[in-house]
């Protein structure tokens, strides 16, 4: 097969109908408000039901990127005066017909004053986690009146994955031997896994669901450092062509953690009457499609406060929103830098307003033909209609279901029918990959593909193709964590490429 062939033919498809909806890829540190303000830098959103019998709604969000494991005294902590929401819109519009939010709430350390009497392991102590301090959340449904009922409290999160002597001092996973043993199988050998989270930190709630929040693995890969050296990708995403920068493609994110917030929800919840059509597919209705977006908030005074040692802050006023996630291309490769706060501020209600130029005429299109890739594969981008208007954007993100483009109806949100499985383009599953570290579709290809060539099946992409890590087969589905001691990053994360599933 002619590649450069092939990739022209389907470049020049690009006014064909899409029925295949943009993919949801990660906004890492996307836009200048959010560089100094971890606690409300979302990364990736995902949203799928349960397959076959479609009686669950998972909801996953991440957030606090980058996190070196090993970094800092306190390591990852969760973030106090914060608000985290799923909101969940039904068929043809975006209003809220139901918000699940999650707020944590970190306890003082008990450390004493110092004295040459101080007990060990909960007296005055220099690490977080033999301070006797606690992180805790609490989990509130909101109907679409804003009656508030909560279905979970006092939720302790899961520890973070410190490394080896933490797992025996602290989680009491195994017998401590200290250095004068002669053994250091207590400084070696890890063991915290899956089991212990499963068994203490996925929390049963009163609706019937289950919650989870604390410390994973980044499940995100992408060749970040070339997308930001003005989208310098590597010769293995764009056919080979010689003029492509060659060696690794290499993912930026292998061996960092995130903050992960999860939840299983009974669709009966959301569906009282039960999904409508449930199994069966109906492209031209949208009465049992959710619209599902994520937002952070805080309340918009913060003032110096020496007295509380959690934050050092106290928060007052009303609520702002400084933060949200669905599409993250929205913000990450399609908003201009100069709008990139107002999408963080703003609400999906008003996207068609705000923000439909960046989608009509996206700036990756001119990017890439400045950068001379079309002209290397032999693409006009002006005869295929790939600068624009892009309507076919907006038709994929609406998953080609008649809904208005207009306010209220079209926005960044994840849009997936509940009535038949999540397999994407409907939602975004983060399990059952083709690989055990490979996402459903590789997203960042879908999204490189469908913006400069107009089809998301183009083949172009990033080149990087893994996860460091496996995803979990059941909830909460992101990676355990990498452990502080052992932990690194930077790699192609290609350890399962000739072992498919």
């Amino acid at each position: 097969m002619d590649i450069r062939k092939t990739a022209i033919a389907l470049a020049a498809s690009a006014g064909f109908f899409l029925a295949v909806p943009a993919a949801q890829a990660s906004s890492h540190r996307e836009a200048l408000a959010v560089l100094n303000e971890p606690c409300a830098d979302n990364t990736d959103t995902y949203a799928w039901v349960s397959p076959g019998d479609h009686k669950k709604l998972y909801l996953i969000a991440n957030f606090n990127p980058l996190h070196e494991p090993g970094q800092g005294n306190q390591g990852l902590r969760a973030c106090n005066g914060y608000r985290y929401e799923f909101h969940i819109g039904k068929g043809r519009y975006l209003n809220d017909q139901f918000v699940y939010r999650i707020t944590f709430n970190n306890t003082e350390p008990t450390d004493g004053a110092p004295s040459a009497t101080d007990p060990p392991l909960g007296g005055n102590e220099l690490l977080w986690q033999i301070t006797g301090g606690a992180e805790t959340y609490t989990v509130t449904r909101l109907d679409r009146h804003g009656h508030a009922t909560v279905i979970g409290s006092n939720l302790p999160v899961a520890p973070n994955n410190h490394g080896p002597q933490t797992d025996r001092l602290v989680n009491g996973l195994g017998p401590f031997k200290g250095y004068e043993s002669g053994d250091n199988t207590s400084r070696k050998q890890n063991l915290y896994d899956d089991a212990f989270v499963a068994a203490n930190f996925i929390h049963t709630l009163s609706n019937g669901g289950r919650a989870f929040s604390g410390q994973r693995d980044d499940p995100y890969y992408l060749d970040e450092k070339g997308i930001f050296d003005l989208v310098n990708l590597c010769r293995d995403g764009l056919f080979g062509i010689a003029g492509a920068r060659d060696g690794d493609c290499e993912d930026v994110f292998t061996g960092f953690n995130v903050f992960t917030v999860a939840l299983e929800i009974p669709t009966e919840e959301i569906f009282p009457g039960g999904i409508p059509h449930n199994g069966e597919l109906r492209p031209q209705t949208t009465d049992s499609l959710l619209r599902v977006w994520f937002n952070i908030s805080r309340r918009e005074q913060q003032i110096v406060d020496p007295d509380n040692v959690v934050t050092g802050y106290r928060y007052t006023g009303r609520w702002r929103q400084v933060g949200r996630n669905a599409l993250p291309l929205f913000n990450a490769g399609l908003v201009g830098t100069a709008r990139q706060t107002k999408y963080l501020r703003s609400s999906p209600m008003k996207d068609v307003s705000n923000f439909g130029g960046d989608i009509l005429f996206p700036v990756l299109v001119r990017d890439a033909e400045l950068l001379g890739i079309y002209a290397a594969l032999g693409i006009d981008p002006n005869a295929a209609g790939l600068k624009g208007p892009r309507v076919d954007i907006i038709n994929a993100i609406n998953l080609g279901r008649p809904i208005p483009i207009v306010d209220g109806s079209t926005g960044d949100v994840i849009t997936l029918d509940a009535a038949i499985d999540s397999k994407f383009p409907n939602g975004r599953r983060l399990d059952s990959g083709s690989a055990p570290n490979k996402e459903h579709v590789d997203v960042s290809d879908v999204i490189i593909s469908l913006v400069v060539a107009g089809n998301p099946a183009a083949g172009a992409g990033d080149g990087v193709n893994f996860n460091d890590k496996d995803y979990l087969t059941e909830f909460p589905f992101v990676p355990l964590p990498h452990d502080g001691l052992n932990g690194g990053h930077g790699g192609t994360n290609d350890i399962h490429a000739t072992t498919p599933r």
